[in-house]
């Protein structure tokens, strides 16, 4: 199994998790759909991910919580991208990397941004991969964001992302790779709702998937883990899927 990282916003409802520090990641943007999906793939691959949906709200949250990459659109309802950044530099004295992502794909726009404090410029339509590879790039740069501990925990399920390896109990499951990120989603977020959308959306980012694809790997996963005696992923009809704590599961 090839084990990815997905790092939603964790919320953990006295279920046991563990616990892990990752690079925290805010997304500027107004375009929810858009916003979603980088959300949803930067989570798979190992980030923490926020969203802000204006400047103005984007603006707020700097300067009162600390993030390791800012995804900027420029394009943004009331304070524009350009003035963000320049109160991000000047106003709040922040050196965060910022990777601005917009439509704007004139030489005179991608220099103003450079010129009020970008650190990189992507142009949409963009590819979610290479959003990924200039995160990694900029973090690099920067010396921040890595994840301390590899393993995921609810009850007796167990996932370690380093070894590529889900455990109930002291039985290893065997996984497709697309069953195998679905349950690191439901495990970032125990107890709490992942909405169908935002599953199909980090299961396949960059293609729109068949009717009956996720109800498949719902299956699948469901099946592996019950030869196990794990039985704790639940179907909210229409909306999506979260874990739950049953007695047969220990958690």
């Amino acid at each position: 199994m090839t084990a990815t990282t997905p790092a939603l916003r964790d919320a953990n409802d006295g279920a046991p998790l563990a616990v892990t520090s990752a690079a925290r990641i805010l997304i500027v943007e107004d375009d929810f759909a858009i916003a979603s999906n980088l959300h949803a793939f930067l989570s798979l691959k190992g980030f923490d991910v926020d969203a802000a949906y204006s400047g103005q709200a984007a603006l707020h949250r700097c300067s009162v919580e600390r993030f390791d990459v800012i995804l900027l659109d420029l394009g943004l309802p009331g304070l524009d991208g350009l003035t963000f950044l320049r109160r991000l530099r000047d106003e709040l004295r922040a050196a965060t990397p910022v990777l601005v992502i917009s439509a704007r794909s004139d030489l005179a726009d991608k220099l103003a941004g450079f010129a009020h404090g970008a650190d990189d410029y992507l142009t949409k339509p963009f590819a979610l991969a290479e959003v990924e590879a200039r995160v990694r790039a900029l973090l690099n740069r920067s010396g921040a964001g890595s994840v301390v501990d590899p393993v995921l925990r609810f009850g007796t399920l167990e996932l370690d992302r380093e070894r590529g390896e889900v455990r109930v109990a002291d039985s290893v499951v065997r996984l497709t790779p697309k069953a195998a990120q679905l349950l690191e989603l439901l495990l970032r977020r125990p107890g709490q709702l992942v909405r169908r959308a935002a599953i199909e959306a980090a299961l396949w980012p960059d293609a729109q998937p068949q009717a009956d694809a996720l109800r498949s790997q719902i299956h699948s996963l469901r099946k592996a883990l019950a030869e196990h005696g794990f039985d704790g992923i639940e179907t909210v009809h229409g909306i999506g899927l979260r874990l739950v704590a049953r007695a047969r599961d220990g958690a």
